[in-house]
């Protein structure tokens, strides 16, 4: 019973050391300089997020920023249906397109 009992603890733990990496994962998100850079980027990863992490050597005007860094609004654009934000991105010279 006790063999168990740890087996099932060390399964837990495990899960939970997953689940925190993947946390950290989406505390950062995937910023570009331009709209066009963006939609290249996301066209050749199907919009997956870690395929886009992946890309991002790459495509030089993209790159990840701090969620913590990212602000408000400044321009706004709609493509097929879908929205798009150019966000105000702290200690950057201008807004940041980021992936949705």
């Amino acid at each position: 019973m006790m063999r168990s009992t740890r087996w099932g603890a060390a399964c837990l733990l495990a899960l939970a050391a997953g689940a925190a990496r993947a946390d950290d994962a989406r505390r950062e998100v995937v910023a570009c300089e331009t709209l066009v850079s963006l939609r290249v980027l996301m066209g050749q990863t199907q919009s997956d997020h870690d395929q886009a992490l992946a890309a991002l050597p790459g495509h030089p005007g993209c790159r990840t920023v701090a969620r913590d860094r990212v602000g408000a609004a400044e321009h706004r654009a709609m493509i097929g249906g879908a929205p798009f934000e150019c966000l105000a991105v702290k200690d950057e010279p201008s807004c940041l397109w980021i992936m949705p």
